[in-house]
């Protein structure tokens, strides 16, 4: 998955990989809807849905019978350091 990601181009946004989240993650209290990570993460909603299935990524299902998904900030937060960090220990994964 994070070979995918990077191959994405998430490691080349604005994000710098290792630090912590900004000020505006830690200002956010809504929890972010699927779209809004597959956009933040540049893949398709299909991933994040993947990606929640497997349990690498935490999300909190609202509503109910079906409901819909949300992650917390804190996950995603989480989720987005870890892919970093794994493509920076393993950059021969990516090629």
């Amino acid at each position: 998955m994070a070979r995918a990601l990077v191959a994405a181009g998430f490691a080349a946004t604005s994000v710098d990989p290792i630090s912590e989240p900004t000020q505006d993650d830690q200002e956010r209290c809504k929890p972010y809807r699927v779209a809004e990570v597959a956009r933040a993460l540049d893949v398709h909603q299909s991933t994040v849905y993947r990606e929640i299935e497997s349990g690498r990524l935490k999300a909190l299902r609202v509503g109910k019978r079906r409901g819909t998904l949300r992650i917390p900030v804190d996950a995603f937060n989480d989720y987005r350091i870890r892919l970093s960090r794994a493509a920076i220990e393993s950059p021969d994964e990516v090629a």
